[in-house]
């Protein structure tokens, strides 16, 4: 099965689309949909995977990202942190990806989680929007799993080693807000505000620090663990770059659960997904493990961040 949690559906069309042909892309994937995938990809497009390395061509990305020797009992992705920008007929998308395998022993579940960030590129066609580079740089892993024994773990250790490989995705050239700086389709209201934070998210994620630069009003306070209480724009956006230094990886699944807009002003509540234990009864429903309670108001035509609160420490679900 695969999953998906948005809170709202695309107001553009183009993005709408694009979002579903990755949405197929997962899903055929993970089923194994060869037909699907040939639909999807153009016939000269690129994969980078951490785990599998490079592949040109539908052919080579099929053979080389479907296991066709061990398939989990169960599957599931939950996709979160999705940004879309266009231009003409470029598209550069990011999404975050949490997934889970799941092995069944009789009636025990043994869960395999990993998790890991998405840059693709998409181009126009005059059958539509098609798939022409995945990137894919996989975070972190927990557990095991029979399907994954050939998976090419990164040595992710800070500082050059003789074994080092550079990550798939640089984001100083790739992520979608260097591509197109400016998107040629607006979103709602509720759509920018959460692009707003998907881009800290990603900022951060991926040591672009600089992509925070106009997203904090020169007022701005932040509370979160365990950086404390920060004021102003200088200040929180070198915290977050102390921060994120000495670490080779960091990840923020995020998905909107609240937005209100009020003229200039926003309130934003995002909750943070996290791995759990599965069962039959808490499959289903994702778990989360921190809050993000945040204040934005619109200045210059972007939506920028006055207040942002960061609470953690108990694990709950939806119902």
């Amino acid at each position: 099965m695969f999953i998906t949690h948005k809170l709202f559906n695309y107001t553009s069309p183009n993005r709408a689309t694009i979002s579903e042909v990755f949405s197929k892309f997962s899903k055929a994937l993970q089923e194994g949909n060869t037909l699907t995938l040939r639909e999807l990809l153009l016939p000269n497009a690129k994969a980078s995977f951490s785990m599998y390395g490079e592949f040109e061509g539908v052919e080579a990305i099929i053979e080389g990202l479907l296991n066709k020797e061990e398939t989990p009992d169960i599957v599931r992705h939950y996709v979160t942190n999705e940004y879309i920008g266009i231009k003409e007929e470029l598209s550069q998308q990011s999404v975050y990806i949490t997934g889970l395998f799941i092995h069944k022993d009789n009636v025990q579940m043994n869960p395999f989680w990993f998790g890991g960030h998405f840059v693709n590129t998409y181009k126009l066609t005059e059958e539509g929007w098609k798939i022409s580079h995945l990137r894919f740089d996989l975070d972190w892993h927990y557990g095991t799993s029979p399907y994954t024994v050939n998976w090419k773990i990164q040595n992710r250790a800070l500082g050059w080693s003789p074994d080092i490989e550079n990550p798939k995705i640089l984001s100083e050239l790739e992520a979608p807000w260097r591509v197109i700086s400016k998107s040629e389709e607006n979103n709602c209201g509720k759509e920018e505000v959460v692009a707003t934070f998907n881009r800290y998210a990603w900022a951060f994620d991926q040591g672009d620090i600089s992509l925070l630069n106009d997203i904090f009003t020169d007022d701005a306070m932040i509370n979160m663990v365990p950086i404390g209480q920060i004021q102003g724009r200088k200040n929180i956006i070198s915290q977050l770059k102390i921060s994120r230094s000495g670490r080779p990886t960091f990840h923020h699944a995020v998905e909107p659960h609240e937005i209100e807009i009020k003229n200039e002003k926003a309130k934003l509540k995002m909750y943070r997904l996290v791995p759990f234990k599965p069962t039959e009864d808490t499959l289903e429903n994702p778990v989360y493990g921190a809050i993000y309670t945040c204040d934005l108001r619109k200045e210059d035509g972007m939506w920028k961040f006055e207040q942002m609160n960061y609470k953690e420490g108990s694990l709950f679900q939806l119902k």
